[in-house]
């Protein structure tokens, strides 16, 4: 169910993501009215994510979801406690790639983000009952 699996990273009820890439939004202004969506640039880590700079992670962690499970991720205590806002939510069942996430610098200092970092927490929940499987444009940890 999970590429890239690691023990260790297994709490006492969820599971740690790790920050695999970055990508920064290429335009300052985003008009989706205009069919204009947003276009990213990759960055290379470790990358120093300035005060109130929203930027794009990607896990390092691949999901194949079965249609049985789902998962409601959460930002972890370590990020807040660096001034980070993680913008994430939910893995419907089904779902296969990875987990793209914003990160978002909420306080006055920079915060340096490395390749590996745990920002991310996942508690997967058992589903009764017959899931629709998903289906999206972003299947595949896509940013767009």
């Amino acid at each position: 169910m999970i590429e890239n699996f690691r023990k260790d990273r297994i709490g006492p009820c969820s599971y740690d993501l790790t920050l695999g890439e970055l990508f920064a939004y290429k335009k300052k202004t985003i008009d989706v009215n205009k069919n204009k969506l947003p276009e990213f640039s990759p960055l290379k880590l470790p990358y120093v994510l300035k005060p109130n700079e929203l930027v794009m992670g990607r896990s390092v962690e691949i999901f194949h979801v079965p249609l049985d499970l789902m998962a409601i991720f959460k930002m972890r205590s370590t990020a807040f406690r660096l001034g980070l806002n993680i913008l994430i939510g939910v893995m419907d069942p089904g779902y296969n790639g990875e987990i793209v996430f914003g990160i978002h610098n909420i306080s006055k200092s920079s915060v340096v983000l490395h390749k590996g970092m745990s920002l991310v927490q996942g508690v997967f929940i058992n589903m009764k009952g017959d899931a629709v499987p998903i289906q999206t444009k972003y299947m595949g940890g896509k940013l767009i």
